[in-house]
């Protein structure tokens, strides 16, 4: 609000003491700003984590609960993944066995930890269950996807000053997960963009994406480390399942 400041009543401020409004920035030009700058990035570390709900693999009868990694246009990316092992998808994951994945994609192949052993298995790149060449534009998509977006306000993340932008997006928008999106549904999303860089530092999906997700499902993720170098590093020792 704007604050006057008059000399005596009826009297008129000096143009000087009139502070200018600072314009309201447009929640939609903000997301296509930002989107577009992501596309650009070639390095970054990423975090999901579910605040509520997991994400269910009927083929390895898991729940994922958290991913952290680091990616590297030019190296590949680094991958941990902490899951449980379940009897089924009703299964509460306090009630599984908690494994950890590991993997390291590069352009030449696709590394992974077996889930009992811990050994590391090498195949083929092209069985990497993402592609190094658009994990960017993976999360830019994401962010592109919002309809309706308002501006919800300014907000710090991780020391960052950001914007808080809200919207919704189809359920299609996260079909790079592992799961199968559910047809018809709408996701509640907010991005939270840095105010300089129009870079996003955190992503909230709310909503079911895959049939075995509940409604109020919530995953978040995290950019940290933008532009800055990642190490990429495969394994020394493993068991060369890529036929090369």
């Amino acid at each position: 609000m704007a604050v006057w400041s008059v000399a005596g009543w009826g009297a008129e401020a000096p143009a000087a003491d009139i502070p200018t409004p600072t314009p309201v920035p447009d929640a939609a030009a903000l997301l296509a700003e930002t989107a577009d700058n992501l596309r650009t990035i070639r390095s970054a570390q990423f975090h999901v984590t579910h605040q509520v709900g997991s994400m269910y693999l009927p083929a390895f009868s898991a729940k994922i609960t958290e991913i952290d990694g680091a990616w590297d246009a030019d190296a590949g990316a680094a991958v941990s993944i902490d899951a449980y092992l379940v009897s089924g998808p009703e299964t509460d994951v306090q009630d599984g066995s908690y494994i950890q994945v590991l993997a390291v994609v590069t352009p030449q192949a696709y590394f992974s930890t077996e889930p009992i052993s811990g050994l590391w298995l090498k195949q083929p790149a092209e069985t990497a269950p993402f592609s190094v060449t658009r994990l960017q534009h993976i999360v830019a998509d994401l962010v592109g996807a919002v309809q309706n977006p308002v501006l919800a306000g300014e907000e710090t993340v991780d020391e960052v000053s950001t914007y808080r932008i809200s919207g919704v997006a189809p359920a299609s928008s996260m079909d790079w997960l592992p799961i199968s999106a559910s047809e018809g549904q709408s996701l509640q999303i907010d991005v939270w963009t840095d105010t300089e860089q129009k870079l996003p530092r955190m992503i909230s999906v709310v909503g079911a994406v895959g049939e075995f997700d509940s409604p109020d499902t919530h995953r978040a993720i995290r950019l940290a480390g933008i532009g800055e170098r990642a190490d990429i590093s495969p394994p020394e020792q493993f068991i060369d399942l890529s036929g090369g």
